[in-house]
């Protein structure tokens, strides 16, 4: 009988740490932030959530477009913004729901 219990505590334990490792994996956490590399003059930010386009200044004139790798959801992006060599700026900040990876400036010259 006793050996019957301890079995069964132990078995409740284990279900219970697995239960708990099992929730923490596959919640997101929203903890990082970085900025990308220049392009064209113009670079990322990113945060918890949201990411930022910046120009300082645009080097090149043509499109540029703010781009997202969001966590768990599609990637999403600013949409084109056409600048001017010379503009200075913050512009196309977009969120993601959970976390975003890493963000980054993409660049048309049509």
């Amino acid at each position: 009988m006793k050996k019957n219990v301890f079995g069964k505590v132990t078995q409740a334990v284990t279900i219970g740490a697995l239960t708990v490792a099992a929730a923490v994996t596959v919640v997101p956490t929203a903890t990082a932030a970085g900025t990308s590399g220049k392009t064209n003059g113009c670079y990322s930010t990113w945060g918890n959530t949201a990411f930022t386009g910046h120009c300082n200044p645009v080097t090149v004139s043509g499109q540029f477009n703010n781009w997202g790798v969001c966590d768990w959801q599609t990637d999403r992006g600013s949409g084109y913004h056409r600048w001017s060599k010379g503009f200075v700026g913050k512009w196309g900040t977009r969120e993601c729901s959970f976390k975003v990876l890493r963000s980054y400036i993409l660049y048309s010259n049509g």
